[in-house]
Order: structure tokens, then sequence, then C-alpha cells
């Protein structure tokens, strides 16, 4: 794909810099035929962000040394679950992707199973803040942020898939 359509997604998608990092460097990109190819770029790199999370919410010095509070235990599981959808939702979005099918159903899929994913972080990053007496910032947000910014452009891409 010519690097001018990778810049001009990126550049609508409000996230120009960290979309030519992500997406623009990607080696995979130069062999991409079209924007499901892109979408399947972006899917990935957005997988392997949450499954980076979920790999750090579920780990020993998460559960045990840094959260002993029961309503930090809670968070936790909460995220863990949270993440664990998000991780299912982007492995179902690529599948589907995958199949190259470019039917507005399977289109439709996509756009709903990374909507699916997005909102399963986004509810790990909302659990923290809901008893305000104990507010503080969830620990997970480097990965939220960046989930983020990847579905910005992933909804750019499906914009254009769908024009």
């Amino acid at each position: 794909m010519p690097t001018k359509d990778v810049y001009s997604l990126c550049k609508e998608s409000s996230e120009v810099d960290f979309c030519m990092k992500n997406i623009g460097s990607d080696k995979r990109v130069v062999a991409a035929r079209d924007f499901y190819d892109i979408f399947l770029i972006a899917v990935s790199r957005t997988q392997i962000i949450v499954d980076t999370g979920l790999l750090v919410i579920s780990g020993e010095d998460t559960r045990k040394n840094y959260y002993n509070e029961p309503f930090e235990k809670n968070w936790v599981a909460v995220c863990e679950e949270k993440y664990e959808i998000a991780v299912n939702s982007f492995q179902k979005a690529r599948v589907v992707g995958e199949k190259m099918n470019k039917s507005l159903t399977d289109r439709m899929e996509m756009s709903q199973l990374t909507e699916a994913g997005f909102e399963a972080v986004l509810d790990c990053q909302d659990e923290w803040t809901k008893i305000l007496e104990h507010e503080q910032a969830c620990p997970f947000s480097y990965w939220y942020h960046k989930v983020r910014k990847l579905i910005k452009i992933t909804r750019v891409i499906v914009k254009r898939l769908n024009a």
C-alpha cells in the first residue's frame, strides 16, 4: 500500500505520529493490498497490546505484591476478566478480517468485535474510579491509552472499508 494512503489514514485518525509509528512503520504495510490488510495489521497490533496487558494483570506480581486490599483485588479481578474479553474480541475480529470476504456482514462484525474489545478495556479503566473514597489512577492505563489510539485508527479503517 502506498505510504501516502497510510499517511492519509493516520491523519484522519488524529493520531498521526502514533499511527505512523505503529501502523505506518510495520513491515507488512509494504505488502498490504488494501485496507483489509491494514485492518489486520491494526488489529494484530492491538492484540499484542491487550495480550501484554492481560499477562501483567494476571501475573503473580500484580496479584500478590501490589494490590492486597480487598477492593484492589476486586479491581484486578474485574480487569483480568475484561482483558480476557478484549483478547477474545480482537482475536475474533482478526479471524473475520482474515476471511477477506468483504461482505457488509463481515465488515459490521469486524467493527462490532473491535468495539467490544475496546469497551472491555475501557470497563477495566472505569472500574478504578467507581469507589470515590479509594480513587486512584488505574495501573493499567498504559495499555488503555495505546488501545484507545489504535481503536481510533481502526475506526477510520472500517469507515474506509465501508465507503
